[in-house]
């Protein structure tokens, strides 16, 4: 029976790979062989529900990230070693694109295999004649650049993406990135510390990576993998924008992304590196938005900026952003004053006031004001708000 929201402990037993060859691209940087047989057995299960779901509409499933490029992370659980990142799957129709109720099912679909394997399973459908007007952005860039395998279906298919090169993407994706990763610390932020370090920790280096991307983007030294990444940044060390402090953070990045069971921060207290690194990710992040768009340098003028940060996304030009403001208003997501434009203009400055000043009153005060609570909002109020204006600005 395939998994569904309702009931996902039905999900079928396991696909039983077949054992991982020397001569087969592996999935994850560690390379033990346990767990690279786990995630093959993972994502057979996920092909085979989805066949299952989708029937002769399904042409085949793509696997896009850190797992497509040989460069997932594995932790322990259970004394076995399995899966840390999402799986972020395409599934790639015949015929017609997907119509509201399919992607339904197939959200439903990637919500019972999330709760059963304690990994995010994601599932996008694109129709095959999607697949060579896909946009340049850094989700497709990174496809482009190596990171797509084909899980089910034939072997051309991943031929079929668009052929991007880093020149073709909008600067405008660098302030996404790094507005997606402040969003990850505002929540982490918001959220009790007892016992939420492991999130921290993720959250954290996932920004660390973020601000070393963006400048890897801007100045044509973009890599398909964040070992060659992190290569780049290495010899640009001395230039004004990278520094030590960078280059330090993306390789401790890169160590947890490894094995993050067996990270542990200097001296062993994760508040303490969390606080010190997010200290410098609020300086790298505003540094590149300030030579980005000229906006301020500081999270509560940067959450009152009137410019514009998104220019050249095609949902956030002048024609879309009021319709798209008058959606989240009319759903709950946002108020529509104080107008800012699209959501996404919204959720860029709420998240950089709750990331890296979220015990200031102004900065609070901004993101209270941004988001439609009253003065004085509980963390838990903040954070609901926060995540349901995730799902029209993100």
């Amino acid at each position: 029976m395939t998994p569904t929201a309702a009931a996902p402990a039905a999900a079928p037993a396991p696909a039983a790979p077949a054992p991982p060859r020397a001569d087969r691209p592996r999935f994850t940087l560690c390379g033990d062989p346990q767990a690279e047989m786990a995630i093959a057995r993972d994502l057979a299960s996920i092909a085979a529900s989805t066949e299952e779901l989708l029937g002769p509409r399904l042409c085949g499933l793509l696997l896009i990230g850190g797992y497509a490029r040989g460069e997932g992370g594995v932790v322990e659980r259970a004394g076995e070693l399995g899966p840390f990142n999402d799986y972020d799957l395409v599934a790639v129709l015949r015929g017609r694109a997907a119509g509201r109720h399919e992607r339904a099912r197939l959200r439903d679909l990637g919500h019972a295999w999330t709760q059963r394997l304690g990994v995010d399973v994601d599932l996008l459908p694109l129709s095959e004649a999607d697949l060579p007007r896909l946009p340049p952005t850094l989700f497709w860039l990174d496809a482009a650049l190596g990171g797509v395998r084909v899980v089910m279906g034939p072997s051309a298919l991943a031929g079929r993406l668009p052929r991007l090169s880093p020149r073709r993407v909008s600067l405008d994706e660098c302030g996404r990135l790094l507005m997606n990763r402040a969003t990850g610390l505002a929540l982490s932020n918001l959220e009790p510390s007892a016992g939420n370090e492991d999130r921290i920790a993720r959250h954290g280096h996932k920004a660390a990576f973020a601000c070393g991307d963006v400048r890897l983007l801007a100045c044509g030294r973009y890599r398909p993998s964040h070992v060659e990444k992190l290569a780049e940044l290495e010899r640009l060390e001395d230039c004004p924008a990278v520094g030590a402090d960078l280059v330090a953070a993306y390789r401790d990045a890169v160590a947890f992304r490894t094995r993050p069971d067996r990270w542990r921060p200097p001296g062993g207290d994760v508040a303490a590196w969390y606080a010190r690194l997010r200290a410098l990710v609020a300086r790298w992040h505003l540094d590149h938005e300030a030579w980005r768009t000229g906006a301020p340098a500081d999270p509560r003028a940067y959450a009152a900026f009137r410019g514009r940060l998104f220019r050249d996304l095609p949902d956030v030009r002048p024609g879309a952003a009021p319709l798209a403001a008058l959606r989240a208003a009319a759903t709950g997501a946002a108020p529509l004053l104080p107008y800012v434009g699209h959501p996404r203009e919204r959720l860029a400055r709420v998240a950089v006031a709750l990331a890296y000043a979220p015990d200031e009153p102004a900065s609070r005060a901004a993101a209270e004001r941004l988001l439609g609570v009253p003065a004085g909002a509980t963390d838990a109020v903040l954070r609901e708000r926060l995540r349901a204006l995730v799902q029209r600005g993100g």
